[in-house]
């Protein structure tokens, strides 16, 4: 009997054992789906750059139409996100935080989009004066470690950055720095404005000058080693007070009363013809800027003369003038400059077709007239406006220096006195003035080379000597084997000597040196 209930229970056990068995096996326990990740994507937020509050769009896919299912940051801070789709979401930058990637969660999903950045912002300055060279470190927010990420400008003159981090630039006060805003900005992106910084009379004196006789003041205008590379040309408006450069890359406007240098155009954006670069310029009647611009071959041996180019100053447009070339190059090193000057009719005054030809073209070209022809011992050296809007054709022998003045028709030939024609470098007027720059060899103190001591300043009313004057050597000047280390450039005078109304005057210092001596000086006496 007990074999017969054990059999039975045996049984009964075997037979809900295999039914629940059974029934596991075809019906298995349900699990969530798995949601794949790479349906969470940021494929971009506009803008990248700006203001904190400022409202950033986020577009990519597998976003959660309802706002409070995702969670957005920026350096690790919760923006708030005001709009959602499944493809975009609208948030606002969050306060406190600097620059960071937007990052999504979705769930349990999360992926990193763009950067961020953040607007600089500037609390203070060390120093609120200072001269050239002087370290300032600039205090804020939202800047960066990488100093190549940043420009910070001295009223418009961009200075070294040394050290950065989030919170502060390190950077010098620029050489060709003046008074007024020191702004920064993440480059590409405008700049943010602060505090105004005041520099000192000595923040822009040029360097390597020494003054033999007089007072004299120096100051640096436009270097040759500075941004826009080798200086080639120089004309003032005298009328607006600003002067024009053209070097190997850019046409420069400089603010005479600032010194503020603002780039006018590129020269690649019109100079399409050839290897060109600007040879000389000057103003014309109508407040416009003209240009030669010569063609230069790959070795630097010119080939031909040049184009003519208007250049309206009032928006920088720029246009050829006539559709021939003009002029004669004299050597590719230097852009081949040439004497060239606007007439009072908008013709133009240059050396045309021999080194002993000074021609006149009409405004368009069209019509060109030889006004003078020397002999093989009188070269030319240059232009000057007279206040009857006569034009001063300088011409010079291996003994004298004289003139001719045209307007209508040539005058006679007058010689320079010889106080003012003795080593005689160039002249030229300012107002109502003529000022000159002459020069003498003298011998150095280690009596191994020779230097020039020159004397520059406004020329009395007969131009035979100076009624104010000072002198000065260049200090890195030397001649070694025929060679110049420093030097005004002789060569047309019109090009690299000028004076403006209040009686400054301007030159331009060459040196075979890549460094600092050279470029445009200011002179001012005292």
């Amino acid at each position: 009997m007990k074999t017969v209930l054990k059999l039975s229970s045996w049984l009964l056990i075997s037979m809900i054992v295999f039914t629940c068995s059974k029934k596991g096996d075809i019906q298995p326990t349900p699990t969530p789906p798995v949601t794949k990740t790479d349906t969470l994507k940021v494929t971009g937020i506009s803008p990248d750059y700006g203001k904190a509050g400022v409202e950033i769009t986020v577009t990519g896919t597998g976003f959660s139409a309802t706002a409070s299912e995702n969670t957005v940051t920026i350096d690790g801070k919760i923006a708030k996100i005001t709009s959602a789709t499944t493809t975009q979401l609208k948030i606002t930058a969050p306060e406190n935080a600097t620059h960071g990637a937007v990052k999504i969660t979705v769930g349990k999903l999360s992926v990193s989009g763009p950067t961020f950045y953040y607007e600089p912002e500037i609390t203070s300055v060390s120093i609120a004066s200072g001269k050239t060279g002087d370290e300032v470190t600039i205090t804020g927010k939202n800047f960066g470690t990488s100093a190549g990420d940043f420009e910070v400008k001295f009223n418009g003159v961009a200075a070294d950055i040394i050290a950065a981090t989030l919170t502060t630039l390190k950077v010098k006060v620029p050489d060709m720095a003046t008074t007024g805003a020191i702004t920064v900005a993440r480059k590409t992106k405008a700049a943010v404005t602060g505090p105004s910084f005041s520099v000192t009379p000595s923040g822009n004196a040029a360097k390597g000058f020494t003054v033999t006789e007089g007072n004299i003041t120096m100051t640096s205008i436009l270097k040759s080693t500075g941004s826009y590379g080798s200086i080639l040309c120089f004309t003032i408006d005298e009328a607006h007070d600003v002067m024009y450069a053209g070097t190997i890359s850019h046409i420069l406007k400089i603010d005479l009363t600032t010194n503020n240098v603002s780039v006018m155009l590129a020269n690649s954006s019109f100079l399409t013809t050839g290897i060109s670069q600007p040879s000389a310029m000057d103003v014309g009647p109508d407040g416009k800027l003209y240009l030669l611009a010569d063609l230069v071959t790959v070795s630097g041996v010119p080939t031909t003369g040049g184009n003519v180019y208007q250049i309206n100053t009032s928006d920088n447009t720029v246009k050829r003038v006539g559709n021939k070339y003009i002029g004669l190059n004299l050597g590719g090193a230097l852009g081949d400059n040439v004497p060239f000057m606007v007439t009072p009719d908008n013709g133009f005054i240059t050396m045309d077709g021999s080194i002993y030809t000074i021609v006149k073209y009409s405004a368009d070209l069209s019509i060109r007239t030889v006004i003078l022809t020397t002999n093989i011992l009188e070269s030319f050296s240059h232009l000057i406006k007279n206040t009857d809007n006569s034009i001063r054709i300088v011409t010079n022998t291996l003994f004298t220096k004289s003139y001719y003045d045209y307007k209508t028709s040539l005058s006679a030939k007058t010689d320079y006195a010889a106080s003012v024609n003795t080593d005689l470098v160039s002249i030229t007027r300012g107002g109502s003035s003529f000022y000159a720059l002459q020069s003498k060899y003298a011998p150095d103190a280690s009596a191994t080379s020779t230097h020039r001591i020159y004397t520059i300043g406004k020329l009395n009313a007969s131009q035979t000597g100076f009624d104010k004057k000072a002198s000065f050597t260049i200090d890195g000047y030397r001649e070694v084997a025929g060679i110049k280390n420093y030097n005004f450039i002789p060569l047309n005078g019109k090009t690299y000597f000028y004076a403006d109304k209040n009686g400054n005057m301007y030159g331009l210092v060459l040196s075979l040196q890549a460094d600092d001596n050279a470029g445009i000086v200011k002179f001012t006496i005292n």
